[in-house]
């Protein structure tokens, strides 16, 4: 990736409805050059996808929190079981299996309070080979995701 690659994705997160236009011009290349090193990014898997940011407020969901999971057994048929639980659950945003003292560690939305006690309490809890799972309540959002860093990624080498 060059120079023209990292700023490419630095716009695209920050706007994917970019004109392509407006990324030649940035950049200083021919419109077609820059629809063409945007394809090779997607086509390399580097940009996977475009979505938009939405404020959950507005969709009144008002709570959020970060469940961390603890099994009580290690076994490849708990994993993947807990795994396809909770990929059926739309209220679990991320899910990220981890190490330390809990193992999956996922972050939650709901309505309010009582909404999100009723997902820990009889969606996730109720979980076959669930242990033990400690909640994180969010108060405030002081930095939003603004995408992955892609100037840190740069002087880690390649991709």
């Amino acid at each position: 990736m060059d120079t023209i690659d990292c700023h490419t994705l630095k716009a695209l997160q920050q706007d994917g409805r970019k004109k392509n236009s407006e990324l030649a011009k940035e950049t200083g290349l021919a419109p077609s050059t820059m629809l063409d090193r945007v394809k090779k990014l997607e086509d390399r898997g580097i940009i996977q996808g475009y979505r938009a940011v939405v404020n959950p407020g507005k969709l009144g969901l008002m709570a959020q929190g970060f469940a961390c999971i603890s099994l009580d057994r290690h076994r490849v048929k708990n994993i993947q079981n807990l795994e396809d639980e909770i990929n059926n659950i739309p209220n679990v945003r991320a899910c990220y299996h981890i190490t330390g003292r809990f193992d999956y560690i996922l972050h939650v939305v709901a309505s309010d309070l009582e909404e999100l006690g009723q997902l820990i309490k009889k969606q996730l809890a109720t979980i076959p080979g669930m242990g033990k799972i400690e909640t994180f309540l969010v108060y405030e959002e002081v930095k939003p995701d603004q995408g992955w860093p892609i100037d840190a990624a740069k002087k880690a080498g390649p991709a």
